[in-house]
């Protein structure tokens, strides 16, 4: 079975963002309310934050990466601000993988959720660079 192209779509504009040279920045802190999301990446586009309040030095844990786009894409025929992804962790192996993804009707990850979609992908190295190896160095930064 093949992932919608909403997943494609995503994946894609990840991929771009990180691979066209953009360079981690400082976004402005999201509102107090909800995870305590962290700034890992912006560009004009979108910004990526991670709530890694769960983060442990060893064995696998899960962490919540946030996509918020600046203008709402359209996918599928749905107007989408902002994606959530359940993201399993091991600091210790440095290993990654995205289990599901779900799209937002509104920012922050807030409102409805349009489509969700299981990714079920197996952890892995993230390749130097990728948005992967980004959300692994903020999840597993040394305090």
């Amino acid at each position: 079975m093949s992932a919608p192209r909403w997943v494609a779509a995503c994946a894609l504009v990840a991929g771009l963002v990180v691979a066209a040279g953009a360079r981690p920045q400082t976004a402005a802190p999201p509102p107090a309310t909800g995870p305590a999301w962290k700034p890992i990446f912006q560009n004009k586009q979108l910004a990526y934050y991670v709530d890694a309040s769960r983060a442990q030095p060893s064995g696998p844990f899960e962490l919540t990466l946030l996509e918020q786009f600046t203008l709402p894409r359209v996918i599928d025929g749905a107007q989408v601000w902002s994606l959530v992804s359940r993201i399993k962790i091991r600091c210790d192996q440095k290993e990654i993988a995205t289990l599901d993804i779900t799209l937002h009707a509104l920012k922050m990850g807030a409102g409805p959720a349009i489509a969700s979609q299981p990714i079920g992908e197996a952890l892995h190295e993230p390749q130097p660079g990728s948005l992967g190896a980004i959300v692994w160095s903020a999840a597993c930064a040394k305090p």
